[in-house]
């Protein structure tokens, strides 16, 4: 804890228990125990059940309960309390009566341009993340999403900063101080608010999909987790929660239990969460055997195929995949002779190091009124044994959203969202585009914008001189179920990723 929180926190804690807004009780007995023995997705869905029921304080009523949950000790002349504010170090104070403060707003963390349904539902007037921000702050973080600005500033104050990151988006980054708790903020929006129409913009990238797991995007997910582990929990964290139970009803359990982000999504997805404490191993370990988040692929077709290649079938005339300056790959056998085509716009992914990936990329279609065009004409593939002949190999189809057949000549672009590679983690794969058509079909497909990210596992020392496991390591795969040495090649592992002893290895 540093500057502001250093100074105004330290003894925020007993100062509050002398103040007549609200008394600090900590947790309720049993409030966790449903998430007690449970892990990974089936952990994250007790926890949403626990934390969904809550008061629905509606937005007019914020500013209300602001003044019962985000006042500091400091007071001015009238005896108003100062308003905690993330965004920047301007000093407001209350008004004592529950309306506006001058100069202030009431900001939504995760922006509610992203569900599109305004302050009328839970998430939009949520005192979690929805909380006093200084007016000019918060039109300069607009509806970015959390990142790291690598590029130029575009606006800044001592709390936080915009810019683009190191893709080119246009993020928001809060300082080192608050980027633990703006981590466990979206935490509690993705485990309590999974079901909300989260949309899919073209503008900016939302940070969560609707679905129950695990809801945040993968692009995101490494920098909250980083964020959560080097800012922990702070006495200010503790305080608002304790706050805003007694008013809203609910709790963030990712300040009650600092860890509990690493059992859902982190490095401890194989462990079961305790409310006790007890769980062995896992729980935010960290160090050099943390995964790290990897960008394997990020093309956006329009000036070069990058590191896609592209491969004919025997027979076919070709090549029909060529780049273009606004749409990225094109596909359009119109422009061949017979219009006959089948080809295939590939990539190499090593994933051998790789424990989670997914591929995400933005595509449309052409000529296909009234004609749907997927897993006929236009597929996504995958294959574990290519060597140079697409006929050869087996191929293994992708489930990829594609847009409706279009009421004109194309479509608009739809993102594909992200699509899961995790069948694939610790293999070399081929992710090919394939495009077909004859005389009588012959549609247009427009492909940009592919990315393939990753988590990987850095390799580990596992064996012993003698090049054979150590007799008295706990070996674990993936799925969380033990390794047993007798049933273990010569004594050695087989290639693959395990927990060993808590922590992930690679081992080749």
């Amino acid at each position: 804890m540093t500057k502001y929180k250093l100074k105004h926190l330290l003894f925020l804690l007993s100062f509050a228990l002398s103040l007549p807004h609200i008394a600090l009780a900590g947790i309720p007995k049993d409030y966790y125990k449903n998430a007690d023995g449970k892990k990974k997705a089936a952990l994250k869905a007790a926890m949403h059940d626990i934390i969904e029921p809550h008061t629905i304080l509606g937005y007019s009523n914020l500013w209300s309960a602001y003044e019962k949950v985000d006042y500091l000790p400091n007071t001015n002349s009238q005896g108003r309390h100062q308003v905690m504010d993330y965004y920047s170090d301007n000093v407001y104070y209350f008004t004592g009566n529950g309306s506006a403060v001058s100069g202030m707003n009431k900001e939504h963390v995760a922006p509610q341009s992203w569900w599109g349904g305004g302050t009328g539902i839970a998430v939009g007037n949520d005192l979690f993340q929805v909380i006093p921000s200084d007016a000019n702050a918060n039109s300069a973080k607009g509806n970015y999403p959390l990142g790291v600005v690598k590029g130029t500033v575009s606006k800044s104050n001592s709390r936080m900063k915009t810019g683009r990151d190191a893709n080119g988006n246009l993020v928001f980054e809060p300082c080192d101080e608050y980027k633990g708790d703006f981590a466990r903020i979206f935490f509690y929006v993705a485990t309590c608010y999974s079901d909300v129409n989260w949309e899919d913009r073209s503008d900016v990238n939302v940070s969560f999909r609707k679905e129950d797991y695990p809801t945040l995007k993968s692009d995101i997910l490494p920098i909250l987790l980083q964020w959560s582990r080097r800012d922990p929990v702070c006495d200010w964290e503790k305080t608002r929660n304790e706050r805003a139970y007694a008013v809203q009803g609910n709790r963030n359990p990712f300040v009650d239990y600092p860890n509990l982000a690493e059992y859902i999504w982190g490095d401890s997805v194989n462990y079961a969460f305790s409310i006790d404490g007890s769980s062995s191993d896992g729980g935010g370990q960290g160090g050099d055997e943390t995964p790290d988040f990897a960008t394997m692929v990020d093309c956006s077709m329009k000036s070069g195929f990058g590191p896609f290649f592209v491969r004919t079938y025997e027979g076919c005339d070709g090549e029909v995949w060529t780049s273009h300056s606004t749409y990225g790959a094109q596909a359009n056998a119109s422009k061949i002779s017979g219009k006959e085509a089948d080809e295939y716009l590939m990539v190499n992914l090593d994933l051998t190091h790789a424990e989670t990936a997914t591929l995400n990329f933005s595509h449309a279609t052409g000529y296909n009124k009234g004609v749907e065009v997927k897993d006929t004409y236009f597929q996504v593939l995958v294959s574990e044994d290519y060597d140079g002949v697409p006929e050869d190999a087996q191929w293994e189809m992708l489930d990829v959203p594609f847009p409706a057949p279009p009421s004109s000549s194309f479509t608009s672009y739809i993102s594909s969202g992200d699509i899961s590679l995790n069948n694939y983690s610790g293999k070399n794969i081929t992710l090919s585009f394939r495009y077909t058509s004859h005389s009588n079909a012959c549609y247009c497909w427009e492909i940009k914008d592919v990315k393939v990210t990753a988590y990987t596992v850095p390799d580990g020392i596992i064996e012993n001189e003698n090049g054979k496991l150590k007799a008295e390591s706990s070996i674990y795969n993936l799925s969380g179920q033990r390794v047993v040495n007798d049933k273990l090649s010569n004594g050695k592992l087989p290639r693959g990723i395990y927990i060993i002893n808590g922590k992930k290895y690679l081992h080749k």
